[in-house]
């Protein structure tokens, strides 16, 4: 019997899922999460779940881990000790960036200090021009200063970026050489490597950043390796990327940046693999943690990709599932302003000292004390009974920070901090949809994360959303959404031609270029030619426009009709994303780029028989009163794996299990099909009210 586990280690849990790879039934497991040594939660994670199923480790066939590594080091800057290598004169493009302020009428915003300090920026004499040609060969020579300030200054990394090196790497590659051979023990991390991409600013910073990162990386994936090694783990540990694809261990230490998102990526691979097996296209997942909740669309069954991304105020230009972050989570605190209005985020209590009712020294209230007040969390199930909540210390907190000020009661407040927080969840959902031109009441909203069926139900109403899907293990959902993810290597080509230059014999031939590197690669890692898929795309704009819209293309060798097909959906998406798109002016392409996609073996689920007349009643746990808009109502609380395919269970209710709880308001009702999903609508008759 083989097994594979997936690891998602977020901020105040680190989330275990195994699944048995002939027969497809899952075992999950939580464990507190380590801040300051997060391989250790990991461990007891992966070692708690291998004792709960009383399995042999060398059993684990497959072993895939969804980092916060990177993450951390970037947004807390303890990254390493970097400096950057440049063409001379583009010391400062690091510092000016674009020249935009983030927040147009405020005054007091002020930009990120950069990564790399501007005593660390380093130039040297050499030019390339767009075209790859060179205009002005290497100065070697002024090399030897820099190798003597990097060791005088006993810099870690290095990261090296040359104006337009995306068309010829050559002198790049050539101060990497020397640079190793003087220094061996050093990090290099080169542009044209990591991102091969015009735009000098967003390239700088993603080379800075992946140089940043990297050597944390590098300890902490070869610290875990050798723990599991010790267990008599034999696996290869995969790791997670931003893209919702996987890489080796040996690549996230090369290109470290592109673990930046990687954990709340597989919450939008369970999205994809959920809608699969419903026969779903439209969906908006939303991941609610104890930190921060996580928004992502798929539209038609495709999520939507960014080369945008921004972390923590730094460009990061690499290919990333659209994901929309706010700090709206369990553990978000909860205060009074100096005008005396409730506020709610983003600051969280994190795993330590977390919220109040978890009794490890939190004082501020947060959104779990306040659904534990309401009564929709049980105090004495937290993880199954393995933690127990404090209720007197959350009600304390709450009556003395917010009631007692606000002259309200315990629970006007409790669900005054609730409402907010919606209204913030509700906003966020509003960025991904609404702004980007769908009607959210056309999709069906998949909530997870511990905390995401809490508050789904009251979300759904207010945006207009008829149906909410739960999946089995909602609070672990992004753990074993990875478990359903390919190898992914993203490819990009810069090449800026008008309309009408575009040919489609040389398009196909850069294409091919691209498929010999993707091919050579993925057989490195194992993959045969059978195995291996492509998806062509290109970035498109009108003439003189700073930005793109990426366009797929179809298979096949391509026609001329394919450009002219690619032009319309160009004009089509332009429309749609900004209202407005202009037919009869000549386009440009900009980028080509190639995902490769190397297939692991698919991921199985179960499929139950569905009952019609499964009577949910096995499953009652208890009655409790339970706060609903303003007043305490009798509530049934049932136990999940309990329910059965088929079981109908009207609202008001609770739902409690492991990982999660999920709450029915009155007026709803909740069904449980064949993967064990549950289906919340509103009741006919509330419906058509």
């Amino acid at each position: 019997m083989s097994y594979r586990i997936a690891v998602d280690t977020g901020g105040t849990f680190t989330d275990i899922a195994l699944i048995e790879e002939e027969r497809g039934s899952i075992e999950v497991a939580k464990v507190s999460s380590r801040p300051d040594n997060p391989s250790l939660a990991v461990m007891a994670g992966i070692m708690k779940i291998i004792n709960q199923k009383d399995i042999s480790p060398d059993s684990v066939s497959y072993l895939l881990h969804g980092t916060t590594v990177a993450t951390n080091a970037l947004l807390e800057l303890k990254g390493a000790k970097t400096a950057l290598i440049t063409t001379k004169g583009f010391r400062d493009v690091l510092e000016i960036g674009r020249q935009t302020r983030p927040a147009l009428y405020d005054f007091f915003q002020r930009k990120p200090t950069p990564v790399v300090p501007r005593e660390n920026r380093f130039e040297i004499p050499e030019r390339i021009l767009y075209n790859g040609k060179v205009k002005e060969s290497l100065q070697v020579s002024h090399l030897k200063y820099i190798i003597q300030e990097l060791k005088e200054k006993q810099v870690e990394s290095v990261a090296i970026c040359f104006i337009h090196s995306y068309r010829n790497p050559h002198h790049e590659q050539t101060v990497k050489d020397l640079l190793k051979k003087e220094m061996p023990q050093l990090f290099i991390s080169c542009s044209s490597d990591v991102l091969p991409e015009f735009r000098e600013y967003e390239r700088m910073s993603t080379v800075c950043i992946n140089a940043y990162v990297m050597p944390a990386i590098k300890r902490y994936l070869e610290d875990l390796e050798r723990s599991l090694k010790c267990k008599k783990i034999k696996s290869p540990l995969y790791i997670m990327q931003s893209n919702g694809g996987i890489i080796t261990s040996g690549v996230a230490r090369e290109q470290s940046a592109r673990t930046v998102l990687s954990g709340p990526a597989g919450g939008v691979i369970a999205g994809l693999f959920l809608a699969k097996n419903l026969g779903k296209r439209n969906l908006i997942t939303m991941d609610m943690g104890g930190t921060s909740l996580d928004i992502s669309l798929i539209y038609q069954g495709t999520p939507r990709y960014t080369t945008e991304s921004n972390i923590g105020g730094y460009p990061l230009k690499l290919p990333v599932i659209e994901i929309h972050t706010i700090g709206a989570g369990g553990g978000s605190i909860s205060r009074l302003d100096q005008g005396g209005a409730l506020k709610v985020g983003p600051e969280s209590a994190g795993a330590s000292p977390g919220p109040v009712c978890y009794g490890k020294g939190g004082l501020e209230p947060t959104v779990t004390d306040a659904n534990l007040v309401l009564g929709r969390i049980n105090p004495e199930y937290l993880l199954e009974g393995e933690m127990e909540g404090c209720l007197n210390k959350a009600q304390n907190s709450i009556n003395e920070k917010l009631a007692v000020p606000l002259n309200t009661t315990l629970e006007q407040a409790a669900e005054g901090i609730v409402k907010v927080v919606n209204a913030n969840m509700v906003r966020g959902i509003r960025v991904v949809s609404v702004e980007k031109g769908y009607d959210p009441r056309e999709f069906s909203l998949v909530a997870f994360g511990g905390a995401g069926p809490l508050h789904a139900a009251e979300l759904a109403r207010e945006l207009g959303i008829v149906e909410i899907i739960v999946p089995p293990n909602p609070g672990i959902n992004s753990a074993l959404g990875m478990l359903a993810a390919d190898v992914r290597r993203d490819y990009v080509l810069t090449r800026i031609m008008k309309e009408e230059r575009l040919d489609e014999s040389k398009l196909e031939e850069l294409f091919e270029s691209m498929k010999i590197e993707a091919l050579d690669e993925l057989k490195k890692e194992g993959f045969k030619q059978d195995t291996i898929s492509f998806i062509r795309s290109v970035d498109i704009r009108y003439p003189r426009q700073a930005y793109e819209i990426n366009v797929t293309l179809a298979d096949g060798k391509l026609q001329k009709k394919d450009l002219k097909e690619m032009v319309n959906k160009f004009h089509y998406l332009h429309q749609q994303t900004y209202g407005y798109s202009r037919d009869g002016e000549k386009t440009q392409m900009v980028n080509l780029r190639l995902a490769a996609i190397g297939e692991m073996q698919p991921l199985m689920i179960r499929e139950e028989e569905r009952t019609k007349e499964a009577d949910p009643s096995r499953a009652l746990l208890s009655y409790r009163n339970i706060y609903f808009s303003g007043k305490h109502i009798k509530t049934p609380v049932y136990k999940r794996h309990k329910l059965e395919a088929g079981n109908k269970i009207d609202g008001p209710a609770v739902i409690q299990q492991l990982d999660s709880t999920t709450v029915l308001f009155p007026g709803q009702i909740a069904s449980v099909d064949s993967y064990n999903n549950l289906i919340i609508r509103e009741k006919e008759e509330k419906a058509c009210d």
